[in-house]
């Protein structure tokens, strides 16, 4: 069965018609983005516009988007930031949710997180974020960009930082920043020199140890399985329903009192994250939290 839920940065559809004893149900995020153009001035070839969008920061050159030019720029964008995100984690089923039976064998499928990422022109309704888009002229190295104001090279791989052996930590802003559609924080948000209360975009934030320095959602390009959160969060809402939905049915009076715990453990399970493919799990695996039987490398 598909089902699909709406949230207020992503739609997402969960899928279990894929599900078998070697394939997990997958859950897809789609990432619907509105670019609009930002050109020089009453129509001129070259003009200028502030970093940030702030009339009190530096002015940079910028050039006339052309339609080819736009056209690419937007391509190279949604392709490699979608080949980024898409596929890189795997939630593991604690919670015995969605489960499915093969001959006598009942399986718990593990969740393959998916993700979508389409571009529309601003004007589009149905856009979760809107973004403007300014083109550098060719002598202009960097631009200040924010949530919603991008350059035509933030899809560059451009040195970030450097680590403490003095070597060049280097990243792809867009990737970077679709985290960040997605609801993820900088890397370090949360710890004692980037408290949440206070500038979560200062350069401390961006990690401070080498591995986190090097993570996406610091200055680099490498993914932490925490950066499964979205989907972990939107699973939480399937899960919920499927399992309410099974509280409900009707059963025996015997089965009555575990029905009833169904949506309680839905609440408490963690999902865990992991970075490789795991297979769906049987009931006993559920309840020992371990797998136990061992199947031959198939499909995800």
């Amino acid at each position: 069965m598909k089902k699909k839920m709406s949230f207020r940065r992503f739609d997402a559809e969960l899928d279990t018609d894929v599900c078998d004893p070697y394939n997990n149900a997958e859950l897809t995020l789609t990432l619907r983005m509105g670019f609009r153009q930002i050109n020089p001035a009453a129509g001129a070839a070259e003009g200028s516009h502030h970093d940030y969008g702030d009339a009190t920061q530096p002015a940079r050159r910028i050039i006339r988007w052309s339609d080819s030019s736009w056209k690419a720029w937007k391509a190279n964008f949604l392709q490699s930031a979608e080949a980024f995100w898409n596929g890189r984690f795997w939630l593991i089923n604690d919670a015995g949710t969605f489960a499915f039976a093969r001959g006598a064998t009942t399986y718990c499928p593990n969740v393959w997180c998916r993700f979508r990422l389409v571009g529309q022109d601003a004007a589009t309704a149905g856009s979760h974020h809107t973004i403007d888009v300014v083109r550098l002229h060719a002598s202009e190295n960097w631009f200040g960009s924010h949530s919603t104001l991008y350059d035509s090279k933030d899809t560059n791989l451009v040195h970030k930082s450097t680590d403490s052996r003095g070597k060049a930590v280097m990243q792809r802003a867009h990737v970077h920043e679709v985290g960040h559609l997605l609801g993820l924080d900088h890397v370090d948000v949360g710890k004692p020199h980037c408290l949440p209360s206070g500038d979560t975009n200062a350069s401390a934030c961006y990690g401070i140890a080498d591995g986190d320095m090097k993570a996406a959602m610091g200055s680099g390009m490498q993914l932490k399985p925490e950066n499964a959160y979205p989907w972990r969060e939107a699973l939480r809402s399937f899960a919920l329903a499927d399992s309410l939905t099974a509280a409900f049915r009707p059963v025996s009076s015997a089965g009555l009192l575990r029905a009833l715990q169904i949506p309680i453990v839905s609440l408490t399970s963690v999902w865990p994250a992991r970075m490789q493919r795991h297979y769906p799990r049987t009931a006993a695996e559920v309840q020992a939290g371990r797998m136990i039987v061992s199947r031959p490398n198939r499909a995800v």
